[in-house]
């Protein structure tokens, strides 16, 4: 599954009590035959039933998962002998009892179930949505425990089953599921039954269902067919996601040694849908903004996205469907692999959009997280489905992809690769734990994979290695130790008894490299030649942080453009910027490492230090210094924006156009060059009146600019154009640009739409905290969620519970903290207490790096900025 939202994990509850929501293993499925009726009138569905299982030992109760169930009719079948089965639902256990008075013997049985369902709007189960023109459609979202609000079931991973799905459909109303077509006949009454293929053993949250009116265009890779499926009137957006999935199935096919087990695949694209996709076998459902775009008018960023996204997606289609984690606390074994997966086919197929500088600059990302007190180890304990529903975060995706990327460059590719299909082939069709994963790496690489993974995933955390160099008779002595690396400055300089074994490559000024495993505190290694430098990450694949003196950082910064690759300059960037945030580097060295960049022209690389310029000014910069921080960034941005040129040239390659919209928005936004800022208004008005006659990137980022300044005339311009938008990227350029105006009333406007009925569910929670990180609107924002909390909750679905509570998390203000503290203490949310100590904490580390650094940032800017140029 992949994640529009960034929730994070919270504490667990006492193990006695999460225990008592696992199934008792008295039975274990083989097949379900499973026939749904929906009325999408009514929003309701009825539900016909047989569940094959094996009894494991003899008992008289069967314990089935269900919620919002209105059982019918029960029986129980063993050994030719049928009894009525009594329902005994135990709601807090999301479960039911169904018991028989005679005891059932060990073997085969049957359970037969008629019932009714709800097609809720919570976008969880089987669930009720609407197109655009309000046509009322039934689509399931099962992952990760709702599977039992469309049928009961035994709903978690390890049970894996057959499934035999059969659709019930209104007239003129297409019915997709796992697998394919096996009859389509017309009744009863004015519907048709569609039944389909029985499928192989799959874990219930992977079976899907998606009735409505929908149409496709279809192509092949491999001799499997692909249909790409919309709402109608949309279908000719689909060729993008079409060409992508057929090249990547064909590298998935090949560098998996097992071909697509699947016999078709649907990628169906639906309106309302809370997640961003998700890996339901042979049937890939999405959120239709990230699987359909105007081909000739869409952004290269939503192209890069939607082609990694159906990457992801379909690398579970081996990584997750065909072999799954036996339980929940291994779903960074799914989404960990699916995210590292996902850069290799497009890497061959797109080289030049650089998916490889992309993992790296997503590897800095998440070591922000894994920065925090309050993070989480990998492998993490989890019991009931609140605490299972955090498990999907920026650990599960992030860390665990980083990981497994070190992992890769230490064994070699093929290496790895080798011990991936010897994994694949040993649990395919059945389920497997980390530990079979790393232990059949380390019999195939016979290196110490069980002994390093452990390391990295079992606790929490990220290291630090701490470089120095010294050079004596012809070769320099590398002092390498290790220490966890924390953003609190107190915890950092704590005692740590956290160890990892670290394989790392090391480059030196000279051009020598060495590639070595780091086991203890403190070692030594040594490089041929005197170095007046040793980088610790060489190739960028490491899962740390690196650590370098004053002298060394200067001297690496010299020789970045020179001797270090993008993505080492990349990695460098980051590890700069760490020591800032803990005090051992004063904020204007990073910024004469920004200086140094004057010749970088790579997107990737200036894309992380325009990120963190915009933190600096946003956190860091007084009011008094404002106009020479500005300032500043007009001298060094103005001149790379120039020669990347300010409008599009023919034949510029797509790395070119997404770096000038970022510095467009940098020199905008950031520096509030008063020339960008009149240019942008000019192109938002352009794309308001023809939106098909500015590049799509440009068109964005002068949106958003032209909102800064924007009055009202503009914002119902806005407003208009989301009425008749002519593809979903189209609507969201619109949507999203609301939140960046900066006039109060328009903010408030904003918010009001925000809980409106026009806004659909999932994209209420992303407008009120695209305003919440918006400056000039944070507090009036903030004031909307304390009087409208209610109505928040409510929305986003099952994986948006915790977005507002994130989003706090952009305040530097200890005043709002202690606002934030003090409304969760009264309103506590069961799936977000992490998110909220997470929030808490940058929160406090903001506060406290804006201490520290103020002072030295005003010292530096008053020596190199000049009080000439825009406003």
């Amino acid at each position: 599954m992949k994640r529009i939202l960034t929730i994070l994990s919270f504490t667990l509850a006492t193990f006695s009590v999460a225990v008592a929501q696992r199934l008792p293993e008295v039975a274990s499925p083989e097949n379900y035959k499973l026939t749904f009726t929906p009325d999408l009138e009514k929003a309701k569905f009825e539900g016909d039933e047989t569940i094959s299982l094996r009894v494991l030992k003899p008992t008289s109760e069967i314990t089935l998962n269900a919620v919002d169930i209105d059982f019918h009719d029960v029986t129980i079948t063993s050994g030719g002998n049928t009894q009525k089965a009594k329902v005994t639902p135990q709601k807090e256990k999301e479960m039911v009892v169904l018991a028989v008075e005679k005891p059932l013997p060990s073997g085969q049985a049957t359970v037969h179930i008629t019932y009714t369902g709800t097609l809720n709007d919570e976008m969880r189960g089987l669930y009720l949505g609407k197109d655009d023109h309000g046509r009322r459609y039934a689509a399931s979202q099962f992952e990760a425990t709702d599977a039992r609000r469309a049928f009961p079931s035994f709903d978690e991973p390890a049970y894996k089953a057959t499934f035999d799905i059969t659709a019930v459909a209104d007239k003129g109303m297409v019915a997709i599921s796992n697998y394919k077509v096996v009859s389509d006949t017309p009744g009863p009454g004015d519907k048709h039954t569609v039944r389909f293929a029985t499928t192989a053993k799959l874990s219930s949250y992977l079976a899907a269902l998606v009735v409505g009116k929908f149409e496709y265009i279809e192509g092949s890779a491999d001799g499997i067919p692909i249909r790409i499926y919309s709402t109608p009137g949309k279908k000719e957006m689909g060729k993008f996601a079409l060409e992508s999935a057929e090249h990547i199935l064909k590298y998935y096919n090949q560098y998996f040694g097992i071909k697509y087990p699947y016999g078709k695949l649907d990628l169906v694209g639906i309106p309302d849908f809370s997640a961003g996709a998700m890996e339901n076998a042979g049937c890939i459902t999405f959120r239709e903004v990230i699987l359909l775009i105007d081909e000739k008018q869409g952004s290269i960023d939503l192209k890069k996205t939607i082609a990694s996204v159906i990457s992801h997606e379909m690398a579970h289609m081996w990584f997750g469907d065909l072999v799954t984690m036996k339980w929940w606390d291994d779903i960074w074994l799914n989404e960990g692999f699916a995210t590292w997966m996902s850069s290799k086919p497009l890497e061959k197929w797109k080289p030049e959009w650089n998916y490889d500088l992309d993992d790296v600059s997503g590897t800095g990302g998440t070591l922000n997280t894994d920065s925090l007190a309050s993070t989480r180890p990998i492998h993490q304990a989890a019991e009931t489905p609140a605490q299972i529903q955090e498990l999907f975060d920026g650990i599960a995706y992030g860390k665990a992809a980083s990981v497994l990327r070190m992992l890769e460059a230490y064994l070699g590719e093929e290496t790895f690769r080798a011990g991936v299909n010897a994994y694949m082939q040993q649990h395919q069709y059945a389920n497997s734990t980390a530990d079979d994963f790393w232990d059949t790496q380390a019999k195939t690489s016979k290196k110490p994979v069980d002994q390093i993974m452990p390391t990295f995933v079992k606790q929490a955390g990220v290291p630090i290695i701490n470089v120095k160099s010294q050079c004596s008779g012809g070769s320099t002595a590398v002092m390498l130790d290790q220490r966890r690396y924390y953003y609190d400055r107190e915890k950092f300089q704590a005692p740590s008894d956290q160890l990892w074994q670290v394989p790392l490559c090391m480059k030196s000024s000279t051009g020598a490299q060495k590639c070595e495993l780091l086991t203890k505190r403190e070692q030594t290694f040594t490089l041929p030649g005197c170095s007046t430098w040793v980088l610790a990450n060489a190739g960028a694949s490491g899962y740390y942080r690196s650590g370098y003196g004053a002298d060394a950082v200067r001297a690496l910064a010299g020789d970045a453009e020179s001797k270090l690759s993008p993505a080492e300059r990349i990695a460098l960037q980051t590890d700069i910027w760490a020591s800032v945030r803990v005090g051992r580097e004063p904020v204007g060295d990073y910024l004469a490492f920004v200086q140094g960049l004057r010749s970088e022209r790579n997107r990737a690389v200036l894309e992380d230090v325009l990120g963190q310029l915009n933190y600096i000014g946003r956190y860091l910069v007084t009011d008094s210094d404002r106009e020479s921080y500005r300032q500043w960034l007009r001298q060094n941005l103005t001149p790379i924006l120039k020669d990347v040129g300010e409008e599009s040239k023919a034949g510029e390659s797509d790395e070119q156009r997404t770096l000038r919209a970022r510095l467009f928005t940098a020199l905008g936004y950031d520096a509030r060059d008063s020339e960008v800022l009149a240019h942008a208004r000019k192109i938002a008005e352009q794309v308001l009146n023809d939106p098909s006659s500015v590049d799509r990137d440009m068109a964005a980022a002068a949106l958003t600019l032209a909102a800064v300044n924007g009055d009202e005339a503009l914002y119902s311009r806005m407003m208009a154009a989301m009425k008749n938008p002519k593809s979903p990227e189209e609507y969201y350029m619109y949507l999203f640009s609301l939140p960046q105006f900066t006039d109060p009333k328009l903010t408030e406007r904003t918010l009001a739409y925000a809980v409106s009925p026009e806004v659909r569910s999932q994209d209420a929670l992303q407008l009120v905290s695209n305003v919440l990180n918006n400056p000039a609107g944070e507090k009036l924002a903030w004031d909307f969620v304390l009087s409208h909390w209610d109505a928040l909750q409510k929305a986003g679905g099952p994986f948006a519970s915790a977005q507002v509570v994130n989003a706090t998390s952009s305040f530097c203000d200890a005043g709002m903290r202690d606002q934030v503290v003090a409304f969760y203490a009264a309103h506590k949310i069961e799936a977000a207490e992490r998110t909220y100590r997470q929030s808490v904490e940058r929160i406090n580390n903001c506060v406290d790096l804006k201490s520290q650094q103020e002072p030295q940032l005003a010292s530096w800017l008053g020596q190199h900025s000049s009080t000439a140029g825009g406003q």
